[in-house]
């Protein structure tokens, strides 16, 4: 799991901190911001990519093989 940035951390808490306007809980504030991007990040990373999600609404497991034809070679087997 990639750990969020120091700038990262540093522009949330400043969020947190405007959202409250609590002057004094500077640390509270960058230990928020810290648990807030690490749930995120990982969040991020267990969820499905767009084709898992895509293959997954179609019903499908996303690893099936799909076959298209005319209907021709069912003909030539039928010997017309």
């Amino acid at each position: 799991m990639k750990t969020p940035t120091e700038e990262q951390i540093r522009r949330r808490a400043y969020e947190i901190y405007m959202k409250y306007g609590e002057p004094g809980r500077d640390v509270q504030n960058w230990l928020e911001a810290e648990q807030e991007l690490q749930q995120v990040q990982k969040i991020a990373e267990t969820e499905p990519t767009d084709w898992e999600q895509k293959a997954t609404r179609r019903g499908g497991s996303g690893k099936r093989a799909v076959t298209v034809s005319s209907g021709r070679n069912q003909e030539f087997q039928k010997g017309f």
